[in-house]
C-alpha cells in the first residue's frame, strides 16, 4: 500500500511537472505575444481579468476545499454540490454578460463591453468540472491533473499566438482564455470516473455552508486587496501604465505558481488528513516551508539583481518601466511565496472563520496602502505593495501557527539558510555587474550573470544548508 508520504512526494513531483510546463509555456507565450500585441492589449484585458477573477472566486462558494478537507463523502453530497456548481456557472455568465457596459463605462474604456462579455462565458464551461478536478486532488491524483493542465495551457497557446499573428490583437488573449478553460474541461471528464446523479439534497449542502462561506469570504477580500492595485491604476493612470504594471506583477508571480502553488494544492489534501495530528502536521509544514524557500529565494533575488538585463533582452525597450517595479515588487514575490502557505491551515483545520477575520484586516489595509501610494504613480503602488506585505508578515503567519501550535522562530531557523545564500547570490551579481563592460549586449551580460548567480547559490547552499538540499532533492525524487 502507498504511504502518505509516497503519495505527496509523487504528488508534488507531477504537480512540478505540470506547473513548469504550464508556465513555461505561459512564459514563452507572454514573451511571442508582447512582441505582437501592443502594450495596451494587455492593459485591455487586464481591465476585463480584474473582474473576472473577482468573480471567479465564487465559481464553487468554497466548495472545493469543503470535498477535499471533509473525512467521508457520499455520493448525493458530491451530485448536490456539482448541481450548485452549474447553476452558479449559468448565473454568473449571464451577470457578468449584462453588466459588462456599466464596467465599461468605470474604465472610461468601451472596448472592454465585449471582451468581458466574451470571457463570461468561462463560467458556464468551468462550473461542469469543477467538482471533477476537488476529488482527483483529494485523492492526490496530479498525475491525472498534470495531464489535463499541460494539454489545456498548449492547446490555449496555440490559439492565442495563432490569432495573435492572424492580426486579431487583443482578441488574442480573449481566446486564449476561453481556449483553455474549455480544454479543461473537456480533459477532467475524460481523466475522472465520477459521473454526476440527477439527486440534491439540500441539507448535504448546508452541512458544509459555514466552511465554505468563509473560505469564499476571505478570497473575495484577499483578491479585492490583491487586485485594488490593477483597479485603481487603470482607472486613474490609465491602460499603458496598467500594461507596464501587470507584465511586472505577472514575472513576480511566476515562482509562486511554479513552486508556492504547486507544493500548496498537494500538501492541502496531505494537511487534510493528519488534521488530528498536530505534531506531525508541523513536522509536514515546516518541510513544504523550507522546499519552497529554497527554489523561491534564488529566484525572487536574482531577479532584483538582473531586472534590467532580464526586461531589456527578453521584452525589449519599450517595455523599459518594468524595470524599476520587479526590482520593487521582488521581496513581495519573495515574501508571498512563504505566506501563502499560511492558508492551507486554516483550511485542513476547519478554521475559515479565523482565515475570513485576517483577511479583513489585512485586506483593508493594504486597500489604503494602495490609494496612498497611487499619488507617485505606478512606481508608488508598488511600493506601498512592499511595505504592507513586509509589515503585515508576522501576524499572517502568527495567527494560523496558533492552530498547530507552532512558533515563528521554527519557521525562522529553516528560512535563514535560503535567505543567506540567495542574498550572497545576489551580491555576487551585483559585484559581476559592476566589472562588465558597459558596452556589453545586455543578451550577453545576460548570459554571464545567469549561471554566475546559479553556480554561486548552489555552492552556497551546499556548504551551508546540505541536509537541507538532500531533503528536497528526495522529495523530488532525486538521490544525491
Amino acid at each position: 500500500m502507498i504511504s502518505l508520504k509516497q503519495s505527496a512526494n509523487s504528488g508534488i513531483k507531477w504537480s512540478l511537472t505540470s506547473q513548469f510546463s504550464r508556465q513555461g509555456m505561459q512564459f514563452a507565450t507572454t514573451i511571442i505575444l508582447a512582441r505582437l500585441l501592443a502594450p495596451s492589449d494587455f492593459g485591455l484585458k487586464g481591465m476585463a481579468m480584474v473582474v473576472i477573477g473577482f468573480v471567479f472566486l465564487f465559481k464553487d462558494l468554497g466548495t472545493s476545499a469543503a470535498i477535499i478537507q471533509r473525512k467521508h463523502l457520499s455520493e448525493e453530497f458530491l451530485s448536490s454540490i456539482f448541481w450548485v456548481n452549474v447553476v452558479f456557472g449559468f448565473f454568473a455568465t449571464g451577470v457578468l454578460f449584462m453588466s459588462a457596459p456599466v464596467i465599461a463605462s468605470f474604465y472610461r474604456e468601451p472596448r472592454v463591453t465585449p471582451i468581458l462579455g466574451v470571457l463570461s462565458l468561462t463560467f458556464l464551461i468551468s462550473g461542469f468540472s469543477i467538482l471533477h478536478q476537488a476529488i482527483l486532488q483529494r485523492n492526490l491524483a496530479f498525475n491525472k491533473l498534470a495531464k489535463v493542465e499541460i494539454g489545456s495551457i498548449i492547446a490555449g497557446s496555440v490559439i492565442g499566438i495563432g490569432a495573435a499573428l492572424l492580426g486579431a490583437g487583443v482578441w488574442s488573449l480573449v481566446y486564449q482564455t476561453l481556449a483553455v478553460a474549455a480544454m479543461t474541461t473537456i480533459l477532467l471528464w475524460t481523466s475522472s470516473s465520477w459521473r454526476p446523479k440527477l439527486v440534491f439534497h439540500w441539507t448535504e449542502v448546508k452541512s458544509v455552508s459555514s466552511y465554505s462561506l468563509n473560505l469564499t469570504g476571505f478570497n473575495i477580500f484577499n483578491y479585492f486587496s490583491r487586485n485594488a492595485d490593477n483597479l485603481l491604476i487603470g482607472r486613474f493612470l490609465g491602460a499603458q501604465a496598467l500594461g507596464y504594471y501587470a507584465l511586472a506583477y505577472r514575472i513576480m508571480l511566476l515562482p509562486l505558481q511554479n513552486i508556492s502553488y504547486m507544493v500548496g494544492r498537494v500538501m492541502f489534501p496531505v494537511y487534510s488528513q493528519i488534521q488530528d495530528d498536530d505534531s506531525r502536521f508541523r513536522r509536514v509544514y515546516l518541510k513544504a516551508a523550507s522546499a519552497i524557500a529554497l527554489v523561491t529565494f534564488p529566484l525572487m533575488l536574482g531577479l532584483m539583481g538582473a531586472s534590467k538585463l532580464f526586461v531589456l533582452t527578453v521584452f525589449g525597450a519599450q517595455w523599459a518601466p518594468v524595470i524599476l517595479l520587479l526590482i520593487v515588487l521582488a521581496p513581495v514575490g519573495l515574501i508571498q511565496s512563504i505566506s501563502t502557505t499560511a492558508g492551507s491551515i486554516y483550511q485542513a483545520k476547519g478554521y475559515t472563520n479565523w482565515m475570513l477575520r485576517w483577511g479583513l484586516v489585512s485586506g483593508s489595509l493594504t486597500v489604503i496602502a494602495f490609494a496612498v501610494g497611487l499619488q507617485w504613480g505606478v512606481v508608488g503602488v508598488a511600493v506601498a505593495y512592499a511595505i504592507t506585505s513586509i509589515t503585515l508578515t508576522p501576524p499572517t503567519f502568527a495567527i494560523p501557527f496558533r492552530l498547530i501550535n507552532l512558533r515563528l522562530r521554527d519557521l525562522g531557523f529553516v528560512l535563514w539558510r535560503p535567505f543567506l545564500n540567495s542574498s550572497l547570490m545576489l551580491i555576487v551579481l551585483l559585484s559581476l555587474r559592476s566589472v562588465l563592460p558597459i558596452d556589453l549586449p545586455e543578451e550577453l551580460a545576460l548570459a554571464v550573470l545567469v549561471p554566475a548567480g546559479a553556480v554561486t547559490y548552489l555552492l552556497a547552499s551546499w556548504m551551508i544548508d546540505r541536509s537541507h538540499v538532500r531533503q528536497v532533492l528526495d522529495m523530488a525524487g532525486m538521490r544525491v
